[in-house]
C-alpha cells in the first residue's frame, strides 16, 4: 500500500471516529431532552435534479430522529456508452451527510430552513468524450456542507445546498487510438474546492399524519 493510500485510509478513519462521536452525542441528548417528548423520527426520500438531468439517476435517504439533527445517504449510478463513437459516461457511488439544522419560522416543521453539515464520499468512474478520458478507480472525500431547505406542499421541500472539501484518489487519462486504449497519465489526484451542488426533491411519504414533518401534530 502506498503513502498516498495510507494518507487516504488515516482520513476516512479519522471521519468515521468523528462522525460516531457525534452521532453518539445526538442520541445521548435526544434521551435527555424533554423537548424531544412525544416526537417520532420522520424519513425523507430525496433526489438531487442536477444529478437526474445529468443523465446521472440520484437517490436518497434522510432520517430525522430530533427536530436539530438529520443524518442523509445518497448514490449515483450511471452506465451509459456509445463505443463506436468514444463516448463513455460511467459513474457510481454515493456519500452519507451528518446534518445540523437551524429551524426556520415558528420551528414546527423538521428538515426545513438553513442546515451546515459533515460529509464523506466514495465514487468510481470512467469519463470519455471524443479523444480523450479520464478514469479513476476509486475516489474519496470529506467536508462540509451548507443548505437551504424550503416547504413547496405539505410532504415535500427542495433543497438548496454546496459541498466544498477535499477528494483524492488514483486517475488514470487515455485516448483511443487503433482500437485500444492509451494511457498518457497515471498519478493520485489531490482536488481541494467545491465538490458538490444540489437542488433536491424531499419528500416525506406516507398518510395522514404518519411521517408528517409538522412536529406535535
Amino acid at each position: 500500500m502506498t503513502d498516498s493510500e495510507n494518507d487516504i485510509l488515516t482520513v476516512l478513519r479519522h471521519f468515521l471516529v468523528i462522525l460516531a462521536t457525534v452521532v453518539s452525542a445526538v442520541f445521548a441528548a435526544v434521551g435527555q431532552s424533554a423537548d424531544y417528548d412525544g416526537m417520532k423520527p420522520r424519513v425523507a426520500v430525496r433526489a438531487n435534479a442536477l444529478y437526474c438531468a445529468a443523465l446521472t439517476p440520484d437517490l436518497g435517504v434522510e432520517l430525522c430522529p430530533t427536530p436539530q439533527w438529520s443524518f442523509a445517504g445518497e448514490a449515483v449510478w450511471a452506465w451509459w456508452s456509445r463505443h463506436s463513437r468514444n463516448r463513455c459516461w460511467r459513474v457510481y457511488g454515493g456519500w452519507i451527510e451528518m446534518r445540523r439544522w437551524f429551524l426556520s419560522g415558528d420551528g414546527s416543521r423538521l428538515m426545513t430552513g438553513h442546515h451546515v453539515g459533515l460529509y464523506g464520499s466514495y465514487h468510481s468512474y470512467d469519463f470519455e468524450f471524443g479523444h480523450k478520458g479520464w478514469q479513476s478507480p476509486q475516489t474519496l472525500g470529506i467536508g462540509i456542507a451548507y443548505g437551504y431547505s424550503l416547504k413547496i406542499s405539505r410532504r415535500m421541500n427542495i433543497d438548496f445546498g454546496i459541498k466544498a472539501g477535499y477528494a483524492t484518489g488514483r486517475r488514470t487519462e487515455y485516448i483511443p487510438q487503433c482500437g485500444e486504449y492509451v494511457s498518457t497519465y497515471r498519478g493520485r489526484n489531490h482536488y481541494f474546492g467545491i465538490t458538490g451542488l444540489e437542488i433536491s426533491l424531499v419528500w416525506f411519504p406516507g398518510k395522514g399524519n404518519g411521517n408528517n414533518p409538522v412536529i406535535n401534530l
